[in-house]
């Protein structure tokens, strides 16, 4: 069985021949991926950490940037398909702590959706909509998780928000060089 017939059950078209334009999407959607898995271990191994007098759960560098990351996946595979990665991304999550995993299940899935919903309906350029919607996301994400992985805290709620946002924000000079580079306006 080859493994473009194994996806089609998806309808996700998957090119085993290099297609950089194509497999740009593939990329996007396994850093997605990549991202939840690592912030997940880091929070499973440090928990909540002290920086430079920012108290936050250790995985929010990570997580900061799967908000960011799932808006480029969402703008490559469409409204409706990046639910297919979202989903694997919480099946993933469940595997690892139990009570970090129930948070960042219910954290990740309301989040996600309210980041999705609001990258969806921003008609702005694309850089704006990744900061738009992380602006809602995060702070969002960061009460739920914080509360329900390790209890009220405040501080961790405030600087996991501080810090997801800002890592978040990583990508759009990223993306500007590229367009950048490319002769292209950011849209």
């Amino acid at each position: 069985m080859s493994r473009t017939y194994m996806l089609n059950w998806l309808n996700l078209p998957f090119n085993t021949s290099f297609n950089a334009q194509n497999n740009i999407r593939w990329i996007w959607a396994f850093s997605y991926i990549l991202s939840i898995i690592l912030g997940n271990f880091a929070v499973d191994y440090f928990g909540i950490v002290n920086w430079f007098g920012l108290i936050f759960p250790a995985g929010a560098i990570f997580i900061g940037l799967t908000f960011s990351l799932r808006d480029f996946t969402q703008r490559y595979w469409g409204n409706k398909k990046v639910w297919i990665f979202i989903i694997i991304s919480a099946i993933i999550t469940t595997y690892m702590n139990w009570k970090v995993a129930a948070a960042s299940v219910v954290a990740f899935l309301i989040s996600e959706s309210t980041d999705w919903f609001v990258f969806m309906i921003t008609k702005k350029p694309l850089h704006h909509r990744i900061w738009i919607s992380n602006l809602f996301s995060t702070p969002l994400d960061s009460i739920l998780f914080v509360t329900i992985a390790f209890g009220w805290n405040f501080d961790a709620i405030w600087g996991q928000a501080i810090i997801k946002y800002l890592s978040g924000l990583l990508v759009i000079p990223f993306l500007v060089y590229i367009n950048k580079k490319r002769g292209q306006i950011i849209s």
